[in-house]
């Protein structure tokens, strides 16, 4: 039996603490989304008091804004992860589960009650400090990881290739970002999403083998779930990402009644994330031989999945971006404008994507991990905060 170290130790009871907190989360999304209601007496909409000057996004784009600050590049990267669950010996349903939930509603409840305390406290100089920082880690990670799968459709390998991959997307994403381009990208990126979707299941399958959806959910699942490595880096990962996307649906979701945004923030990434999940494990063999160098059958899908990746990423970092600025001229009491601090983002996110990429942080997936425990305390007062919000509305 092997020595569990104190650091060992350490990790399981900040991931239970992780998870326990999404629970939470999840339990009070659920009571506001059922409690709050749509119209006061007088009948007139209860909307969002988001102290933010955004005008209130038309309600298919805010959709698409939501999609694109997280949930589409998260179902872009989750395919591989269902392989990596089932040679761990999870049975298919259990890893469809799995992904769907580490991509689903725990995580997206934790996004929608910080999101709900920073509409509270749009001018903490806490809030925007841990959104800049969660910014520029979170995105240079998910950088690295994003142009790591598209390296791998593509099928080639060169040195420089994932640098230069990254620059043009980070040089995209600061030419929409001075230009106000991001509600437009954040449509064409959603659109593009369900041609991918399209181009998977209308893909020749003669050369690719049919996985069926069998199983039930076990005590590995839940093992795994609370207990497992995989499991508990997803979870670091997110909560390193909580202060920048909880900033972003603040900033969007003005003019928003309580149910919608808990149904755009919560429940409808859960179900996409089911949906796509159980799409992904049945054409598994299609998307994992996704590879432009040994099969040329797949090129149209894999073009159509490298083009969706590329536009959520650039979405993404435009939105991240906006978010960055936007708080670096606050805290600097507009000394620093917003468009001219636009490069320095896309600078620092290239430093510490250079960072990995060159082996000088070894470990990414940890670094992001120990990171993610600053924000906590953050997470805790945004729990409390909505505590808050759910017994006001019950009163009402």
């Amino acid at each position: 039996m092997g020595v569990v170290s104190s650091m060992d130790i350490f990790n399981q009871i900040v991931y239970l603490t992780g998870s326990l907190t999404t629970i939470v989360c999840i339990i009070l999304c659920l009571v506001l989304f059922f409690t709050c209601k749509r119209k006061n007496a007088k009948g007139e909409r209860i909307e969002l008091d988001s102290r933010t000057e955004e005008k209130p996004w038309p309600l298919g784009t805010w959709i698409a804004g939501v999609f694109v600050a997280g949930t589409g590049v998260a179902l872009m990267y989750a395919p591989g992860d269902l392989v990596g669950y089932v040679q761990q010996g999870l049975n298919p349903v259990e890893s469809i589960t799995m992904v769907a939930l580490l991509n689903g509603a725990p995580v997206w409840a934790l996004y929608s009650v910080m999101g709900l305390w920073y509409m509270k406290h749009m001018d903490s100089k806490i809030g925007k400090l841990a959104a800049m920082l969660s910014t520029v880690l979170g995105m240079s990670i998910s950088l690295w990881t994003g142009m790591n799968t598209v390296a791998r459709f593509i099928g080639l390998s060169f040195p420089g290739l994932k640098f230069m991959l990254a620059a043009i997307t980070v040089l995209v994403a600061m030419i929409s970002a001075r230009n106000n381009l991001l509600k437009g990208m954040s449509r064409l990126a959603f659109l593009v999403f369900f041609f991918a979707f399209l181009a998977v299941l209308s893909t020749p399958l003669t050369d690719f083998k049919f996985s069926p959806i069998t199983g039930r959910i076990t005590g590995n699942f839940w093992r795994e779930y609370f207990c497992g490595a995989t499991a508990a880096s997803w979870i670091f990962w997110f909560l390193s990402w909580t202060p920048t996307v909880s900033r972003w649906l603040a900033h969007i979701s003005k003019g928003r009644t309580m149910k919608e945004y808990i149904a755009g923030t919560m429940i409808l990434p859960t179900v996409l994330a089911a949906v796509w999940m159980s799409v992904s494990w049945m054409y598994q063999d299609v998307i994992m031989g996704f590879n432009l160098a040994k099969n040329i059958s797949s090129f149209i899908p894999c073009v159509i999945f490298i083009i969706s990746g590329i536009l959520f990423m650039t979405g993404t970092l435009d939105s991240d971006c906006k978010v960055f600025t936007e708080d670096l001229e606050f805290l600097s009491s507009g000394k620093l404008n917003r468009r001219a601090t636009i490069p320095w983002y896309g600078l620092f996110v290239l430093f510490v994507f250079s960072l990995f990429i060159s082996g000088i942080i070894r470990e990414p997936f940890a670094f992001n991990e120990y990171s993610s425990l600053i924000f906590m305390p953050l997470i805790i007062m945004s729990v409390m905060e909505c505590v808050k919000i759910a017994g006001n509305s019950r009163k009402a």
